[in-house]
């Protein structure tokens, strides 16, 4: 089993695979792909990211030896080396896998819109979606906490139906393959494995906590992911470098590093050992995007 959905985890599935073992992927998130998804280009050879990750996508979901397990958690593992039995909760995600065939018509119509956490809240996603174009598997998830039918059931659970929002089910009436379940529930599965991979990726690095560089109320500031999807065709600006403020054209960028990193105030006093090879790729971008 692998433990986690990003490019080391599928190329730790792939590896195995090929030499013939069995592999489970679980990934917490509605797809595999992970944080380099999210990135524009890549250092130093300026390559693609989505054109490189796009081929392990869906060699990973093509291959025979790997079942890939998708909005799951691992609850537990017990056992020793070469006998582990793990439990696997899939959660809900109200859509038939089986049914649906990822036309996209749910989540272009969906009213409700929400901010994107693939696209750092710099722009709108659907209550029902998927986190991006190229997702493995591309079958949609409802946000539960934000899918209007769905806050409709709470409130009459609560017993307040007068005060209760419109039911909607916009998606439901306009899925012609009938992958909408409501019923659907999360599943708890166990699955024997010889071997577990951890490959759980990082988390950012959360920037309000020095408030000093302006991160959080000054717009203008953004970190790297969020500048990632501000350079990138897909991202909410399609490529564009403007300023979040006012939608116009820099004209400096100024980088700040180190935040938070070797900090002891923030529990980190580790350096990051990336980040001046990113700010450098960053920069290549940015030149690449202004100047061609």
């Amino acid at each position: 089993m692998v433990v986690g959905g990003g490019i080391s985890g599928m190329q730790s599935a792939l590896d195995l695979a090929e030499s013939g073992f069995k592999v489970y992927l679980v990934e917490e998130g509605p797809s595999i792909g992970g944080r380099m998804a999210q990135l524009d280009k890549t250092f130093p050879t300026n390559d693609c990211s989505t054109c490189i990750i796009s081929p392990k996508l869906i060699e990973v979901s093509k291959h025979r030896n790997i079942e890939i397990i998708t909005y799951a958690d691992v609850i537990s593992a017990d056992g020793e080396p070469g006998k582990f039995r793990v439990k696997v909760r899939k959660r809900a995600r109200y859509i038939d896998e089986n049914l649906c065939v990822g036309c996209g018509t749910c989540w272009e119509k969906c009213p409700e819109k929400v901010p994107s956490e693939f696209n750092l809240q710099m722009d709108n996603r659907s209550a029902i979606y998927v986190p991006f174009p190229q997702a493995v598997p591309l079958k949609p998830v409802i946000d539960t906490e934000n899918c209007r039918y769905m806050k409709y059931l709470q409130f009459t659970e609560d017993g307040e139906e007068g005060k209760a929002p419109p039911q909607c089910r916009v998606c439901e009436k306009l899925c012609t393959a009938g992958a909408i379940n409501w019923e659907q529930q999360d599943e708890d599965i166990e699955i024997d494995v010889g071997s577990i991979i951890l490959a759980p990726g990082y988390e950012p690095f959360d920037a309000t906590i020095k408030p000093q560089y302006g991160y959080g109320w000054m717009p203008n500031v953004v970190t790297s992911l969020q500048f990632e999807r501000i350079l990138s065709a897909s991202g909410p600006l399609q490529g564009q470098v403007l300023r979040p403020s006012d939608g116009k054209h820099p004209v400096k960028i100024a980088w700040i590093q180190c935040v938070g990193s070797r900090d002891e105030t923030c529990g980190r006093d580790y350096c990051s050992s990336v980040c001046c090879m990113y700010a450098r790729g960053s920069g290549r971008q940015f030149a690449c995007q202004v100047c061609g």
